[in-house]
């Protein structure tokens, strides 16, 4: 069975190698989503030691499936109304319909387990951080502002900018002089670049963009393998976390797709649930997407 799982991922290799090539707007694959802090493909602790805030949020779309959370007040635009405050940016974040201030030192703090260090696991784990604090506290955000918390909008001055007071810090969030920031620009065109791929591929295979974005990030990801492989075999860790990878956007195993092969009865249950979760026909997805993005044949 092993055997058949390694052979299966790599045929996975090839074929999302492929999607990342056809959905190309001549750039790198992801946009910012996948961008800053490194790689290893030793499993263990990382972080995004580099990630800006432009970046983060276009993380958060690539893991939330869709592109409604936005930069509100940028790192290099923001100051807060305490000595220890240079650092925070405001988002709307579309998950909690709410703005959200957010510490660049804390995300860029927080620690993640994977193979390889990426702005898209971070984001992963930001939301398993607010996900937590909402369970346990009824609310995101850590509960004093020191690392991030929910504000409310305060006023709009006379320049058009726009001011929030933070829910649990209690200080206000002001604006700085507006600069331009080459980094922060070639973030949105990143970030501009991803979501055409994703709305490419959403066309080309008859599925919604929330699908298509996990599709295209999943894409990106194996391509990052690909050139960190630089020609040679890659890591069976590597070859592992692209199957659990698979496993997370399908929701089934390769053991699962395996005796589905051998098994009409299973085959026919697994390409339903596999339809419903990625909200296309099973058809599509038997002929088209499974074939032809998963490089798998049941």
């Amino acid at each position: 069975m092993k055997r058949t799982l390694l052979q299966s991922v790599k045929k996975s290799l090839v074929a999302l190698t492929a999607l990342t090539a056809l959905a190309s707007c001549g750039g790198g694959g992801g946009g910012g989503s996948h961008g800053g802090g490194g790689s290893s493909s030793t499993y263990g602790a990382k972080n995004s030691p580099y990630i800006s805030a432009q970046s983060f949020v276009n993380a958060l779309n690539s893991v939330d499936g869709y592109s409604d959370n936005e930069l509100v007040k940028h790192e290099w635009d923001t100051v807060r109304s305490d000595w220890d405050s240079e650092d925070f940016f405001v988002i709307y974040d579309a998950e909690y319909d709410e703005y959200v201030s957010v510490s660049l030192q804390y995300i860029r703090s927080i620690t993640y387990y994977d193979y390889y260090s990426s702005n898209y696991n971070l984001a992963d784990e930001f939301r398993d951080i607010e996900s937590d604090h909402e369970f346990y506290n009824g609310l995101i955000g850590d509960g004093y502002g020191d690392d991030y918390e929910i504000v409310d909008y305060e006023y709009t001055d006379v320049w058009g900018e726009d001011y929030y007071r933070g829910f649990d810090s209690g200080y206000l969030y002001e604006d700085t002089e507006e600069t331009t920031d080459v980094s922060l620009m070639a973030s949105d065109k990143e970030g501009q670049e991803f979501f055409k791929k994703a709305a490419d591929v959403s066309f080309a295979y008859s599925i919604d963009m929330k699908t298509s974005l996990s599709l295209v990030t999943l894409g990106s990801k194996v391509e990052k393998m690909v050139n960190r492989a630089n020609g040679q075999k890659l890591t069976q860790e590597d070859e592992l976390a692209l199957a659990n990878d698979i496993e997370k956007v399908t929701g089934a195993s390769f053991v699962q797709f395996n005796e589905a092969a051998n098994n009409p009865e299973v085959r026919e249950v697994l390409i339903e649930d596999i339809a419903a979760k990625l909200g296309t026909t099973g058809d599509n997805l038997e002929n088209r997407l499974l074939p032809e993005v998963f490089g798998i044949d049941l």
